[in-house]
């Protein structure tokens, strides 16, 4: 009977919808590659030596490396980039590309296309809308046999781990905002009122493509005038398709936990869900 691991087993890099990214060159300057990034909405640049991929350049190298050292920006990106990354073949099947990025830690995930050498990329975005438009057109499940779906479709999240949210209000600093994003490895920073309630999000899709690489001072603003107010969120105890389905919908790949009074209990993000049913995908 079909399921959710093996249609991902079953589905090659080559038949799947593939995320865009920028190609740049080596001596390519950080700002305009950070501009082109943002200008063509994609969270990577494959950074090229000739035909040869010598790096990826992603929001997470803007976050760390970049933003908040204006003195860089004109420098080239190669002294910034992750280089020598983990390249998979367009010929592997998702599943594959879904273990390698949980093994590696990775976001983005360069694949052959053709023979020419073209690349595409595969990130998380990719994975979660080919779970949810499956689990979207998938019949009703077999009460008798336990399959991976049993535990997207019964089982709230309450009954998996999340993160403790790290939340700041409107009037924070830039800077401060970022130093912790920076401290915590977050990629996500909810935005609360005075009592608590969410009302937006800043991320580090936010610092690339709003911030990193204009303002040159981060003191001088304060978060909410940057923050995304369109956020991924569900009560914990919906079930993980429906949360999947709102990361897909959305367009995030990370879920916020409220409750009932809008306040946050915890963040999800698609990696903690595939760790969830990763069992399930290592019996295949």
């Amino acid at each position: 009977m079909p399921n959710l691991v093996k249609h991902f087993q079953r589905t090659l890099l080559k038949n799947t919808d593939l995320s865009s990214q920028v190609v740049v060159e080596v001596d390519t300057t950080v700002q305009e590659v950070v501009m082109a990034m943002a200008n063509a909405d994609t969270s990577c640049a494959f950074v090229m030596d000739g035909n040869r991929i010598a790096g990826i350049f992603t929001e997470h190298d803007v976050t760390h490396r970049v933003v908040m050292s204006p003195d860089v920006w004109e420098q080239p990106v190669e002294h910034f980039m992750t280089p020598d990354p983990h390249i998979i073949d367009r010929e592997e099947s998702a599943l594959t590309a879904l273990r390698t990025m949980g093994e590696g830690g990775f976001r983005n995930l360069p694949v052959v296309v053709d023979e020419e050498g073209l690349y595409r990329n595969v990130t998380h975005y990719d994975l979660i809308l080919l779970a949810s438009r499956y689990l979207e057109s998938d019949g009703p499940l077999d009460d008798q046999q336990f399959m991976p779906e049993h535990a997207l479709r019964f089982v709230d999240f309450y009954g998996m781990p999340s993160r403790v949210p790290v939340e700041v209000t409107a009037d924070a600093v830039l800077f401060d905002v970022i130093s912790l994003m920076q401290t915590m490895d977050r990629g996500l920073i909810s935005i609360v009122d005075d009592r608590g309630v969410v009302i937006g999000e800043f991320t580090q899709h936010d610092v690339f493509r709003k911030v990193a690489c204009r303002v040159d001072d981060l003191n001088d603003h304060k978060v909410g005038d940057w923050m995304t107010t369109e956020i991924a969120s569900i009560l914990p105890s919906e079930n993980i398709e429906t949360g999947l389905l709102e990361m897909a919908q959305k367009r995030h790949r990370y879920l916020v936990l409220t409750n009932e009074t809008g306040r946050s209990v915890g963040v999800v993000t698609f990696r903690d869900i595939a760790e969830f049913f990763e069992a399930a995908f290592a019996t295949v």
